[in-house]
């Protein structure tokens, strides 16, 4: 069954505008296989499982096709750290590597791989960062499918604008937050801090981007990096209990950054779009040693958050044991009758 477009058609210059250079057999293949419904469903059932297009307007899925271009990778650079870049990248086969340079002199360090229904690159297409804050390279031979900003806001504008689009509405806030290094002066987690040390810190803080249920860090697993919520809303988790909803400001992680237990002690899930800098553990203690005042004032704050922490957690400890056990101490007359029998009995 053949596909019969119900709108209006993608201007060429749009969909290729700051792209790399394509192949356009390639691209006319697509084009073509895009005609069949059945091909067509499969991409559109793809994009449901991608947050981002997710709650988008049935139109946008349907055209999406026409303003992607497709690419075949085997091997090399996608793009790199620090590149103006403003086109994203969608995988629908092999894999992706992403990357940071944390210092010149130190090797990159892997910051997770891209499988097939992934994304990389949105930062830059939706205006939130105006250059690569990673690197992206190709590690097996890999079917890609590049959708640039300026196709990306003319879908938008062909299918109702940015108010049938909320999730574009959370994110049109964030427009290049990233290169707002002035206002880290003031967030609560830098407040103590000497000017200097901030600013040597901004260095190398990297930029992520959240979506909606995504996990920054989960219970249990090991964690060297730590996180600044800068723009969003989180909500801390204990087993499936929630304990904490948190905004922008809040640093999330040090727990296990700073100490010698290195996993995890809570689950953060964002609520909402969610832009959030993450800094390697290594980077934070190299930058302290060099501000002693800095380090001794934020090694204070950290034991007083950590000493809570523990305390919070002998409490439920408590609790827990006394429920199943029982206390371990006499309970007077009044306690057992109230606590053990349930009823209030007159003791003279």
């Amino acid at each position: 069954q053949v596909y019969r477009s119900q709108t209006a058609t993608m201007e060429p210059e749009l969909r290729f505008k700051g792209l790399p250079r394509h192949d356009k057999e390639l691209l006319r293949n697509w084009d073509k296989s895009m005609q069949r419904s059945s091909t067509r469903n499969d991409f559109m059932s793809l994009l449901k499982k991608i947050i981002l297009f997710d709650e988008a307007p049935d139109p946008f899925r349907q055209m999406l096709c026409e303003a992607v271009v497709p690419a075949e990778y085997s091997g090399g650079i996608l793009y790199r750290q620090g590149e103006p870049g403003d086109w994203m990248v969608i995988v629908l086969s092999g894999r992706l590597e992403k990357s940071i340079l944390q210092h010149p002199s130190s090797p990159e360090i892997s910051i997770g791989e891209v499988g097939p229904g992934g994304i990389c690159g949105d930062m830059g297409m939706l205006g939130v960062s105006k250059v690569r804050s990673h690197s992206c390279k190709c590690i097996e031979q890999s079917s890609l499918l590049l959708l640039s900003k300026t196709a990306f806001r003319a879908l938008v504008d062909m299918t109702g604008g940015i108010e049938k689009y909320p999730l574009l509405q959370q994110l049109e806030t964030m427009q290049n937050l990233t290169g707002d290094t002035e206002s880290f002066y003031g967030l609560p987690c830098f407040r103590k801090m000497e000017r200097e040390c901030v600013k040597k810190t901004c260095e190398f803080l990297e930029p992520r981007l959240y979506y909606p249920g995504m996990a920054l860090m989960k219970e249990g697993e090991m964690g060297f990096e730590m996180f600044i919520v800068y723009s969003g809303k989180v909500e801390v988790l204990k087993g499936s209990m929630r304990v904490a909803e948190l905004g922008g400001g809040v640093v999330l992680g040090d727990v296990a950054v700073f100490g010698s237990d290195k996993r995890r002690t809570a689950t953060v899930k964002c609520l909402e779009c969610t832009l959030v800098y993450v800094l390697n553990g290594e980077v934070v203690h190299e930058t302290l040693e060099q501000f002693p005042q800095t380090k001794q004032i934020h090694d204070h704050d950290y034991i007083a958050r950590l000493l809570r922490f523990e305390l919070e957690k002998a409490a439920e400890e408590v609790d827990h044991l006394e429920n199943f056990y029982g206390k371990c101490h006499p309970m007077k007359t009044d306690e057992v009758s109230r606590d053990i029998f349930g009823r209030d009995v007159d003791v003279k």
